[in-house]
């Protein structure tokens, strides 16, 4: 692989990345939160990221994506976990609601929301099955290219959500507030539902 064509992959995944999707909502809500649970969400979608290129590495990407059956049930499965997750923002933002899971979030919840909503997404494991050979030179030393490439977008995953993380608890004082914080919490939930609905259709 050559720099040129590592460099070009880099550039791709940024905008990737950086584009706002389910789990930035995730790692945002969380964050909001505490600090800590934003980073927990964030460790679990780097974990989901690690198991999809581990897959991709042995091959297992290509078998799943043989059989679209496995893969509707991961459409239905990840639309399914990204409804509830919509639906539990939706429920926070109502005033009554409010109050009632004013407690702290138990510390699990945040990682298992990150890694679920990652393994559960088809077009994460379709990105690496579909983009990730585009940028690999045919002959020996593919999977090394593969977990190059894999290693690659856990850094530019792990400082984009460093910065998310680091904005959102510099905003926390004034998103706490409660009309602030149920916009948020609607704006969320909102558009977890919309990609979910988008992920069933798809």
């Amino acid at each position: 692989m050559t720099f040129e064509r590592w460099l070009a992959f880099v550039g791709v995944m940024l905008v990737l990345v950086c584009t706002p999707g389910p789990d930035f909502a995730v790692v945002v809500r969380h964050a909001l939160e505490d600090r800590r649970h934003g980073v927990g969400a964030a460790a679990g979608i780097v974990t989901g990221l690690a198991v999809h290129t581990t897959a991709a590495a042995v091959g297992l990407s290509a078998l799943v994506a043989a059989h679209p059956g496995v893969l509707t049930g991961i459409r239905v499965a990840g639309a399914a976990y990204l409804l509830l997750l919509g639906f539990q923002a939706l429920r926070s933002a109502l005033p009554a609601a409010r109050e009632a899971h004013a407690a702290p979030q138990r510390s699990g919840r945040p990682y298992v929301d990150g890694l679920a909503g990652n393994l559960l997404n088809p077009k994460a494991l379709l990105l690496f099955l579909g983009l990730l050979p585009q940028f690999v030179t045919p002959g020996r030393g593919v999977v090394g290219q593969i977990l190059l490439l894999a290693a690659t977008i856990v850094v530019i995953v792990v400082l984009w959500y460093a910065l998310v993380i680091g904005v959102a608890g510099r905003s926390r004082g004034r998103l706490r507030r409660a009309g602030a914080r149920r916009a948020l919490n609607a704006v969320t939930g909102t558009a977890l539902m919309a990609v979910a609905t988008t992920v069933m259709l798809g």
